[in-house]
This record gives structure tokens, C-alpha cells and sequence, in this order.
């Protein structure tokens, strides 16, 4: 479903060069669920909005669903996937009704006023139909996240990529917004990208994950692996004993 070839990405010339992502190479199979993890600034959520069509000054191949991707997309391209970002709150216009938010898509896509399909959006991420009168403000982080999670499923995308999807929330709201997610995947065959720095959430919800390190990826772990804690390198077990010990 996703195949990334040679991805790089470059800020900056001379002085202020930075180069943040370093020829990484990846696939991820139709129901897939590819964890990445690393410190902050390492280029995971780089990678991500590379291949959202985000940030466009990659150099490299993108293929979604077997067809390449090129930094500016069609309207069926850029349906293809869509975002689930860190900050619920910073992801949703403050003065925007919830609604209005969630049919926002469905007019960019040129689909219609989008307003038809609002209460059932809410309704699959567990949300009152209600809420569609209501502020980003008068919703609970969990909540926003919901709502975050249907924006990006109501134009129903065959690939979710999940930036820290549940860093800014309470512990005890993570496990219900995870859950949601592994059962929206599971209905809709869904393929994820899911981008943290906390193994245990990728442990939960991953297949099989990447550690990035300085912008290259410096090990690969699988379900199993993480289950037993093997890695098959330094900075992946200084990584797994960080958050496990």
C-alpha cells in the first residue's frame, strides 16, 4: 500500500543546511500497521508528512496503493491517505464548529456541502450527534481526538498516518483513543503509519516498527521482538530500556 524509496529532505543551504530525513527506504502492506519510533527531531514526523503530501521538498519515490506520487496531487491522490495529528486542540479552528470541521473535507475534495455525512462521523468514533453544534473548547482532549480521527475518516482513505496520536492526552483517556483506532482499522482494512516515541503504544498497536535515528533508520522490530524486548542494535535497546525499564 505504501512503498518510499530513497525519501530525503533537506532544510535549509550552506550554513543552515539540515538534513533531516537521509535516503530512507520503506514499504507497508495493505492492513498493515508500521510503527516508527525515535527521539524527537530524529525525521519520523518528517517521513509522515512527506508522505501525506505535507511537506513537499522530499527528493526520492513515493507510491501509494502501487502508483507514484508526486509532490503536487490529484483530488483521488490526495484522498488516498489522510493525517491524524499530535494536538487535537491545534489541529481543529477554534472558532469552527465541530460540524464544520468535519465536513471541511468533503467541500475541499469538491464532494458537496459534506453536512449529510457529520452525524454519522460522530457516531463511529463514539461521539453524540449533538456534538456538531459544539466548539473545539467545550470537548474534552479525548474527545477532540475523536473528532480529529472521524475528519480524517470521512473521506474514507485507505491510509491513516498517525503523528503521536495520543501524546497529549491523560493516560487513562490513551487506551480508549487506541482502541478506536485498532477498531476503525480492522472494519475498514485500514493501512497505518503510526509515528511515537512511546513503545508501548506501538507495541499495542503495530505489526512491525522502524527505529530512526539522525534522520536514517538504524533497526527493524517485530511484533514479536518488541513483545520479548530483542533489538539489533545500541540505540534501539537504549530506546527500548528508556521507556520499559
Amino acid at each position: 500500500m505504501i512503498k518510499v524509496d530513497n525519501l530525503d529532505v533537506v532544510y535549509g543551504t550552506k550554513t543552515s543546511r539540515n538534513h533531516v530525513v537521509r535516503g530512507v527506504s520503506f514499504t507497508v502492506a495493505k492492513g498493515e500497521t508500521l510503527g516508527i519510533v525515535g527521539e524527537s527531531g530524529c525525521g519520523k514526523s518528517t517521513v509522515l508528512r512527506s508522505v501525506a503530501g505535507i511537506e513537499q521538498g522530499w527528493t526520492g519515490n513515493i507510491s501509494l496503493a502501487g502508483k507514484p506520487i508526486g509532490k503536487t496531487r490529484s483530488r483521488d491522490e490526495l484522498m488516498l491517505s489522510q493525517m491524524v495529528f499530535q494536538d487535537p486542540y491545534g489541529s481543529l479552528h477554534p472558532r469552527h464548529r465541530i460540524g464544520t470541521a468535519l465536513a471541511e473535507p468533503i467541500r475541499a475534495m469538491g464532494l458537496g456541502d459534506g453536512w449529510s455525512k457529520v452525524p454519522a462521523a460522530l457516531r463511529q468514533v463514539g461521539l453524540p450527534e449533538a456534538f456538531a453544534t459544539r466548539f473545539p473548547h467545550e470537548l474534552s482532549g479525548g474527545q477532540r481526538q475523536r473528532v480529529a480521527i472521524a475528519r480524517a475518516l470521512i473521506l474514507s482513505p485507505e491510509i491513516l498516518l498517525l503523528d503521536e496520536p495520543t501524546s497529549a492526552l491523560d493516560v487513562s483517556v490513551q487506551a480508549e483513543i487506541l482502541n478506536l483506532l485498532a477498531d476503525q482499522r480492522d472494519e475498514r482494512g485500514l493501512t497505518f503509519v503510526l509515528v511515537s516515541h512511546d513503545l508501548a503504544v506501538i507495541a499495542h498497536m503495530c505489526d512491525r516498527v522502524l527505529v530512526m535515528q539522525n534522520g536514517v533508520f538504524v533497526d527493524e522490530m517485530s511484533k514479536e521482538d518488541l513483545r520479548i524486548g530483542a533489538t539489533h542494535s545500541a540505540y534501539a535497546q537504549e530506546l527500548f530500556e528508556a521507556n520499559f525499564l
